[in-house]
Order: structure tokens, then C-alpha cells, then sequence
């Protein structure tokens, strides 16, 4: 029964899929256009041959800007503002991999750079571009 319930709430999703789409790649533009002049800051650009679903706005914190990733993290979250740490914790640090020779940061170490900057900036339909102005907002006046 709840199978059948959960495929019956995904077809009728579906209906909704280009809207929601849309409306998250006219955001994610308008995140871009705003951050990209932000000194420490990197909007990631995924590969060009990659059909984007824009379910997330990753961001990098780079060592040039003011703050480092989590106080950025929490600043915005002072601001009433729900960024999410991506990558965080990495997998290698949960208590059943962490004494693995394989877990050592040390060979890992471009997992362990981005896990420590990277932090992915609200996105959903409904988020209005006043909110994103807003956030980008926030983090330029960090930045400066």
C-alpha cells in the first residue's frame, strides 16, 4: 500500500517537474550573476555536456574571503538564512571508517579541501529573487 502511495505522489510531482526546474535555474542565475563580482567567493560551474536538475547552489568559501566557511555558515543562520555545509562531515570521518588507514585526510586530501568550503545556499521554487538578493546581500557585506 505505501508503495503504491508513494508512486502515485511521484506521478502526480511530475506535472510540476518544468515549473520547478525553471523557476531553480532563473534563481541559480540570478545567485550567479550576483556572486560571481564577490571577492572570495566561487560559484561552481558544473561541466557543460551535464543537463542540470539545479537542486542545490553550491558555493566555495575561498581563503581570500573574510570568514571562513563556518562562521559564514553561521552568520547566515543568525540572519535567519539555512545554508547547508555540503560534504559535511565527510563519510571518512564517521566513527566506523575514521581509524581506516584509507580515511586519513592526508589521502584524501581534495575531499577534505571542498568539505571544509563549501556550503550550498537555499534553493527552492517558492524562494522568491527578493530572498536571494537578500542572501547575496549578506554575503557580499561578509566579503568586503
Amino acid at each position: 500500500k505505501m508503495s503504491e502511495f508513494n508512486a502515485a505522489l511521484g506521478l502526480g510531482q511530475l506535472r510540476h517537474l518544468d515549473r520547478v526546474r525553471s523557476a531553480r535555474r532563473n534563481l541559480d542565475a540570478l545567485y550567479r550573476k550576483l556572486l560571481t563580482p564577490v571577492r572570495g567567493i566561487s560559484c561552481i560551474e558544473p561541466r557543460q555536456q551535464v543537463e542540470r536538475n539545479y537542486a542545490y547552489f553550491p558555493i566555495l568559501v575561498e581563503q581570500d574571503f573574510n570568514q571562513t566557511r563556518d562562521e559564514l555558515y553561521e552568520h547566515l543562520k543568525y540572519e535567519d538564512i539555512y545554508a547547508r555545509r555540503y560534504f559535511y562531515p565527510l563519510i571518512s570521518a564517521f566513527p566506523m571508517y575514521r581509524d581506516l588507514p584509507s580515511s586519513d585526510p592526508s589521502n584524501l586530501p581534495v575531499a577534505t579541501d571542498i568539505s571544509q568550503r563549501i556550503i550550498c545556499l537555499p534553493l527552492y521554487p517558492d524562494l522568491s529573487e527578493a530572498d536571494v538578493v537578500k542572501i547575496c546581500n549578506v554575503i557580499s557585506d561578509l566579503g568586503q
